[in-house]
């Protein structure tokens, strides 16, 4: 039975019923200002799958989340707003299910953790931006559709592009496919990630998860390409209407096994952490008179140091430094 308060939101937006009348009017009547401002109430409201789930059923979903048609290609509506709504139910049961202290998730990061399981299925699409540029679909649909704000586009944007990298730790961490790395590089490389997003690593996770268990692995190791499909049958609940607990474990366990690492290699605050050395400290080091380029890289190389070796010194860090890039840009690879 559908709740009145989540039917009087989507009424708000589809006053008619969903008819192709309505998604009109949507596309060319309504501000997206306004499409975007009742969004953002569903989303913050007690039951946003819910709520996502009648956007889809009165066959409104692609007209708030809307795309270039340049984007659309053989993703239809009907195919988008399943995955889409059945991805965000699983980030939402998982958000709800991980109780772990380092896993809170404020109102602004719950928020963008389901937009960005919503937008999961068009991460990969490219489409035309200004001044001849391209942007991601997603932070299209975000910044035009929705109208939201651009930290609210760079943070689904984050959560997509660590997602991948995510999941391949955790393949590692799991020994596939060629058993688990040299622990100073799988620390460099989650480290990596955890400064990236910030506060927004636990979200990660969850992207993270819904990713994993939406692709095939190759024999290669690698993730194939995520189809709208493949998400929405991998995170649907079963046809019972029941939810879906076997398949929240699972991601559960995702989550805990890269939080867990986190922890054991020292890098889970390590978005907090302040550089072992600074531009002047690393110019001096490194004999170097003028900045640049060369300069930005060796900064680079010595974070992946401090990742790489939680309880290093400034002075191992320097000398580190000194024995690797000594060759100045070239040494940087």
């Amino acid at each position: 039975m559908e709740r009145p308060h989540v039917a009087a939101a989507a009424c708000a937006l589809c006053p008619g019923g969903g008819g192709t009348s309505v998604r009109e009017a949507l596309a060319h009547k309504v501000s997206r200002e306004r499409i975007g401002a009742e969004l953002e109430g569903m989303i913050h409201g007690p039951d946003p799958v819910m709520a996502l789930r009648l956007l889809h059923r009165l066959r409104i979903f692609a007209a708030v989340f809307a795309l270039p048609p340049a984007a659309v290609g053989g993703l239809g509506e009907a195919a988008f707003g399943a995955a889409a709504t059945a991805l965000a139910a699983a980030a939402y049961d998982e958000m709800a299910a991980w109780g772990h202290p380092e896993a809170a998730f404020d109102r602004d990061a719950r928020r963008r953790c389901l937009l960005a399981a919503v937008l999961l299925p068009v991460a990969d699409l490219q489409v035309p931006a200004a001044k001849g540029k391209a942007t991601s679909a997603a932070a299209h649909v975000v910044r035009e559709a929705l109208k939201w704000k651009a930290k609210d586009a760079e943070a689904v944007d984050a959560l997509h592009a660590a997602a991948p990298q995510l999941a391949a730790i955790y393949r590692q961490l799991q020994g596939q496919p060629d058993g688990v790395p040299a622990p100073e590089e799988l620390r460099m490389r989650l480290g990596r990630v955890i400064r990236s997003l910030k506060q927004l690593w636990p979200a990660g996770c969850v992207t993270a998860a819904l990713l994993h268990s939406s692709r095939g692995m190759g024999l290669d190791g690698e993730a194939a390409p995520l189809s709208p499909g493949e998400a929405a049958a991998a995170a649907a609940e079963p046809s019972d209407g029941e939810p879906d607990a076997a398949g929240t474990q699972r991601r559960l366990d995702f989550c805990e096994v890269l939080l867990d690492a986190a922890t054991a290699y020292g890098v889970a605050g390590c978005w907090q952490w302040k550089p072992l050395l600074d531009g002047k400290q690393v110019m001096a080091a490194m004999g170097m008179t003028a900045g640049g380029p060369q300069l930005g890289r060796l900064l680079a190389a010595a974070v992946d140091w401090q990742l790489a070796h939680p309880a290093g010194t400034a002075d191992e860090c320097r000398e580190w430094l000194r024995r690797e890039h000594g060759g100045g840009v070239g040494g940087l690879g």
